[in-house]
């Protein structure tokens, strides 16, 4: 026997009823949720270490037709300088970005400026750092790193990233909003851009927080974290989001660097009563990354230490990327790193 026709409305109504009764908070199910985002960043945009790292940035800088923007918290390396002398003086539009409070960048920015270089001190005030660190080609190519280029910063394990779709683009946007800042003169930077959505995301300053927080919640199988230090002054929403995560039976691990001291023990203890094994990094090398992995499928590149310090006085920089190619490479890292880290710190 069919049943009556109407039985339908009536539910269409009871339904309606509810949404207006609760004031319309009822939050329903999505019958058809949207597909996560997936970037399609391949893995051979991943870069490790020193000689990788600064051998792809010779080759991006040389291949520069029309513009070089570089942000960097420290800078003295002395061939890249060369090379960006050079690039300027062929007509390249080369504009350069420092930290005014590491000594380094006093006497790369003297040397570049004399040549006539727009190089500037970003105006960061006294006790942030302008941490970010970037190299942008074209205004569709950029590389994000986590070393800065000194060679202190280049001899550390580190990581930097290619990104050649539209987060290369709002990479030279986000260049172009410090640089208005610092000089009040805006770069030539188009309102859009033709290049291809890569599905990467861009955050700044406390977004960057943000975007960890929204990343640790969303993962359901492992959280993997390679970070040269984290603080007892750290957020406690963060901390408390990766407990809540190893709660939940997520594999959460971390890598931390020796330069972490005994000042985090507090914060260490309270990840470790939660079951999160951590590690430390050997001590020939240095950790320079502050990478986090998620389900092995997506990660976090961030320019900033996982201190409250970096999260808020700080100028820092991240980036997030779905791609399951490239995190897997470096779910490998993880686990190679991993195996060659201790639990004692000393």
């Amino acid at each position: 026997m069919s049943k009556p026709r109407f039985v339908f409305p009536i539910i269409f109504l009871l339904l309606f009823s509810m949404l207006f009764v609760s004031g319309c908070s009822l939050k329903l199910p999505k019958l058809f949720p949207e597909p996560a985002p997936i970037s399609d960043l391949p893995a051979k945009a991943l870069f490790i270490d020193k000689d990788a790292i600064y051998n792809r940035t010779l080759t991006l800088i040389e291949s520069a037709q029309t513009s070089i923007y570089v942000e960097q918290v420290e800078f003295d390396d002395p061939r890249l300088i060369q090379l960006l002398l050079a690039k300027s003086r062929s007509g390249i539009d080369v504009r350069i970005l420092l930290d005014q409070w590491q000594k380094v960048n006093w006497a790369t920015l003297d040397q570049l400026k004399s040549q006539n270089v727009a190089i500037q001190y970003y105006p960061a005030q006294k006790g942030q750092i302008n941490h970010t660190k970037y190299l942008i080609l074209d205004q569709k190519v950029a590389m994000i790193y986590g070393p800065s280029w000194t060679v202190d910063g280049l001899h550390s394990h580190n990581l930097a990233v290619e990104l050649s779709g539209i987060s290369a683009w709002k990479a030279a946007t986000q260049f172009s909003k410090d640089w208005q800042f610092t000089t009040t003169f805006p770069l030539s930077v188009p309102s859009n851009s033709p290049l291809p959505d890569d599905k990467i995301i861009l955050a700044t300053n406390a977004r960057v927080k943000q975007q960890l927080t929204e990343q640790i919640s969303a993962s359901t199988k492992s959280i993997w974290i390679e970070i040269s230090e984290i603080t007892d002054d750290v957020d406690v929403d963060l901390i408390q989001a990766l407990a809540d995560a190893s709660e939940q039976g997520l594999d959460v691990r971390l890598i931390l660097g020796r330069k972490v001291t005994t000042k985090t023990q507090l914060t260490l203890e309270k990840l470790k009563a939660k079951s999160i094994a951590i590690r430390y990094f050997p001590s020939k090398t240095p950790l320079g990354m502050n990478l986090a992995i998620f389900d092995n499928s997506s990660f976090l590149l961030s320019s900033s230490d996982w201190t409250r310090y970096s999260f808020v006085a700080n100028h820092e920089f991240s980036i997030t990327v779905p791609s399951p190619l490239a995190s897997a490479k470096l779910g490998s890292l993880f686990n190679e790193d991993w195996k060659k880290s201790t639990e004692k710190q000393k």
